[in-house]
């Protein structure tokens, strides 16, 4: 069995979610296009926690996947950790895209319909709004951005 990285397994989700997201996209499969963004959910998600993953090997943390435990365990090491700033002021932000993949994950996973989000902060309007497909689009997005900074930081490091 061969080792995979962190890095690359990240990397898969990614591109499994953007591969979900396209298939769904086409005129066959406009029938299952919320399985399809159903499923891309599941994968940013676990591109989420791969990409805790990375940080955690990256800088030595000791701690669980969560963006609050990483935080602690950089604080204590006197480590700053840019991509968990930023993740943590997400969290922090009730319209963020990290907060809108938590809230669709979470209603994925509970068979729930999607609650409709309201976005009064006009500066993260692009990319968001009634159509889905768009949301999901940002999500992966700006998860990818996110990582590919991440990453740079980390090398630095």
């Amino acid at each position: 069995m061969i080792a995979t990285s962190a890095a690359s397994i990240t990397n898969q989700r990614l591109d499994a979610a953007r591969r979900l997201l396209a298939q769904g996209e086409q005129p066959e499969f406009d029938w299952m296009y919320a399985s399809f963004e159903t499923s891309a959910l599941f994968q940013l998600r676990s591109a989420l926690n791969g990409l805790l993953q990375e940080l955690k090997s990256a800088y030595g943390l000791n701690a669980g996947l969560s963006v609050a435990e990483l935080m602690s365990s950089s604080s204590d090491k006197g480590v700053v950790v840019p991509a968990l700033q930023e993740l943590h002021a997400l969290e922090g932000a009730k319209d963020s895209w990290l907060n809108q993949l938590y809230s669709g994950f979470q209603s994925a996973l509970e068979c729930q319909p999607k609650q409709s989000t309201t976005f009064t902060d006009a500066s993260s309007l692009i990319g968001k709004g009634t159509d889905d497909a768009a949301s999901t689009k940002f999500i992966l997005n700006s998860l990818v951005e996110l990582v590919l900074r991440s990453r740079e930081d980390a090398a630095e490091y």
